[in-house]
């Protein structure tokens, strides 16, 4: 499966000023695969340690964090000699803080040396670990990716990346789609929708078109999800509230007001009571987090962790799956009429997320809403996310608020732009595209 994070990981390597890299990412979205399969299978040799599997070596890295023992003890173990030709690739690192710390030792001492350390539930570990004598985050001292589920990008380019081209295209030209290769898209984008961008589900479908095999193999990660809560919670009543919150994502996105609420699901709770379970699932990088705004929003967008928020489930995939929908609405045009606008709106969050945008949306009087409000150097970007056309009526509240800011909508209508009123409107399929200007700080109005 081809990811796009791999050319960032190969434009760290050939950086000749490179840190140690941590990549970060939430349980099976593809690191250990990437680096094993992929980044590795670029050298001649590779010292590849997962501190899962390797008691040994995790107990040895457990003993020190001196970057020399460490290498004495590669050469030892393993009959190989860590070079700049030979990276070494430290997995699950969240099983061995020591090795994290060690990070700051090789950055001071042998940046020459390719070092990266990923991990699943790395953030939760280093949060544990905090105020420890024996552990100090080596801040400065090394580069972080974030790697997500595969974006409707990533998809494309395993399964159709003709197609992926022509899109790209269409957009940077400020142009319509093609009608056939329109319908196309959003065929293809339908698809997505149903399946989500777990790797394992996503090879599944391509490799077998089979929507049986893969909710099957969606259902085996949402579990594997619910026992992870298990790890690194302060208690069982802890672990019990985040399976909760985690379980109730899509019930609360699909009521009237989708504000999470906990008292819905735990009566007379308050968001304080469950604050270790939000934080482990946020962590943990399951779930995305969207702040409110209202009236006239001020700049810069700042993050309140006392007001009202929504959750997104961080993949499309286990969406679907928590909302036991039959696939099948996804892939017949007369049943797409009915699906809920909670269904796209989760996707863009998951696309904007994936590109490290920080969600907000925005509350009028009545019931204006606008889904994602996102600031884009001076001015703000307002995303109104609908499955079809319609009336703009909440974006006319906003613009009375905001008079200083560009109109998204993206739909499955087609490309265009309406000058007068400032708005652009985008296909659902090129919601990777916004999203990529966007975390560039990139004007998005055609020129």
């Amino acid at each position: 499966m081809k990811r796009i994070i791999l050319d960032r990981i190969n434009e760290w390597f050939d950086d000749p000023r490179r840190k140690p890299l941590l990549l970060c990412g939430a349980r099976q979205v593809g690191k250990t695969y990437l680096l094993r399969n992929q980044f590795s299978k670029q050298f001649d040799d590779c010292v590849f340690i997962d501190m899962i599997t390797d008691d040994e070596s995790r107990n040895f890295f457990s003993s020190t964090s001196d970057p020399k023992k460490y290498l004495e003890y590669i050469e030892a173990r393993f009959n190989k000699k860590v070079s700049p030709d030979c990276p070494l690739i430290l997995d699950e690192v969240q099983e061995c803080p020591k090795a994290i710390v060690s990070l700051k030792y090789f950055c001071d001492d042998h940046r020459e040396l390719p070092v990266i350390a990923s991990g699943s539930l790395v953030r939760l570990a280093i949060n544990r670990m905090k105020g420890k004598e024996d552990f100090t985050f080596p801040v400065g001292k090394v580069s972080i990716l974030n790697m997500y589920p595969m974006t409707f990008e990533e998809y494309l380019l395993n399964s159709n990346p003709v197609l992926l081209k022509m899109i790209r295209e269409s957009y940077s030209e400020h142009r319509p789609l093609e009608s056939a290769y329109h319908e196309m898209a959003l065929d293809r984008l339908y698809e997505y929708l149903a399946i989500g961008g777990m790797p394992e589900a996503v090879d599944r479908f391509l490799e077998t078109g089979s929507y049986v095999d893969t909710a099957k193999a969606i259902s085996d990660v949402y579990g594997n999800y619910l026992a992870d809560m298990s790890l690194y919670n302060v208690s069982n009543e802890t672990i019990l509230k985040t399976r909760n919150v985690y379980k109730n994502i899509f019930g609360q996105m699909n009521k009237e007001n989708k504000n999470y609420k906990v008292g819905l699901i735990d009566h007379g709770k308050s968001n304080r009571d469950y604050s270790n379970a939000y934080m482990w699932l946020e962590l943990a990088r399951v779930i995305y987090r969207s702040r409110k705004t209202d009236g006239h929003v001020p700049l810069p967008l700042i993050e309140d962790e006392k007001g009202l928020f929504r959750y997104y489930l961080a993949d499309q995939g286990m969406f679907v799956h928590q909302s036991r929908l039959p696939r099948s609405d996804f892939l017949v045009k007369d049943k797409r009429n009915s699906l809920s606008g909670i269904f796209y709106e989760n996707y863009v969050a998951d696309e904007l997320s994936a590109k490290g945008i920080k969600l907000f949306y925005w509350v009028g009087k009545g019931s204006h809403e606008i889904e994602f409000v996102v600031q884009n150097g001076s001015q703000l970007v307002a995303i109104d996310v609908k499955k079809a056309g319609g009336k703009m009526r909440s974006l006319e509240s906003f613009r009375a608020n905001n008079p200083r800011y560009t109109a998204v909508k993206i739909s499955s209508g087609n490309y265009g732009y309406d000058s007068d009123n400032d708005l652009l409107s985008i296909p659902l399929y090129q919601t990777f595209l916004l999203a990529e200007q966007l975390s560039k700080g990139e004007p998005i109005r055609p020129e």
